[in-house]
């Protein structure tokens, strides 16, 4: 634990490290996904300008952030969902139905979609990881290994690697073969799907669009 409070202390005090925007799937049709840390109003104006018109906030942050900046510096972007997931939790089977839905509606309409956390590396990584296995067809393996390369101090959740071998059973449809505490939870509709727009209605934008 003493490690662990150490790690994530130094994590708190090093806000310049956290992930940069950059896209790590794409296709011929035009889709592409991003992942990030949180954004500064110049990095999200720069995703606007390549196209991203939906987000997904993986740390319940976007109604501080891209909630109140969209009208000014990307307009006509959709938060798709903004919830705190703990990297020490596993998602839940609700919240992975419906990233599949919008990613694959995504990738058959050719949109430009992201995701962020905060440092980019914990929540992220875990979902950049799901989506490797889900939609590329890696290995458990091959997207941990990819998860630790771009993630830093990634020691603070020793939980991730199980949590994704139980994300690659769930995405093959078996029963989970790590321990309990770090299979999928909970079961959803597959016709289950994110909030057209997860800002709070104050900070929506009126149907003038002004």
């Amino acid at each position: 634990m003493r490690v662990r409070a150490v790690i994530a202390a130094f994590a708190a005090l090093a806000p310049a490290c956290a992930s940069a925007p950059a896209p790590f799937d794409t296709t011929a049709e035009g889709f592409a996904i991003y992942r990030s840390g949180r954004l500064s109003r110049g990095e999200l104006r720069a995703l606007c300008a390549e196209g991203v018109r939906e987000i997904v906030v993986l740390d319940g942050t976007a109604w501080r952030r891209e909630c109140r900046w969209r009208n000014e510096v990307c307009p006509g972007l959709r938060v798709r969902w903004d919830e705190a997931q703990d990297p020490d939790r596993p998602v839940d089977a609700a919240f992975l139905r419906a990233f599949d839905a919008w990613v694959e509606e995504a990738r058959r309409e050719g949109k430009r979609i992201a995701f962020r956390c905060w440092q980019g590396w914990h929540r992220a990584g875990r979902l950049a990881a799901y989506y490797r296995i889900r939609f590329d067809g890696w290995t458990a393996e091959a997207a941990i290994r990819e998860m630790h390369r771009r993630g830093r101090m990634m020691a603070a959740h020793p939980g991730l690697d199980p949590q994704v071998r139980a994300l690659a059973d769930f995405a093959a449809g078996r029963t989970c073969s790590v321990d309990l505490r770090y299979c999928v939870a909970g079961d959803a509709p597959a016709e289950a799907s994110f909030p057209e727009d997860a800002c709070p209605a104050d900070l929506r934008p009126s149907s003038s669009g002004q």
